[in-house]
């Protein structure tokens, strides 16, 4: 059986990262994502793409990484 993938925000890890939506977005320009978790405030064109299974483990592994620098 085929999981759901869940964009994920590279930063936080959080679920929460939308495109945003511009009139050239994605035609001469990359298109956007943005986080709407609060405190992150991450935007760029890269997100992370996981199962739905793996997201807590993501976010665990952000925090530790964040946390040792």
């Amino acid at each position: 059986m085929k999981q759901r993938k869940v964009r994920v925000c590279p930063r936080c890890g959080s679920p929460h990262i939308r495109e945003a939506t511009s009139s050239v977005g994605g035609w001469l320009v990359p298109k956007t994502y943005y986080c709407e978790a609060e405190g992150c405030g991450y935007s760029g064109s890269v997100y992370v793409e996981v199962d739905a299974s793996e997201v807590d483990e993501l976010r665990h592994a952000i925090k530790s990484e964040l946390g040792s620098e």
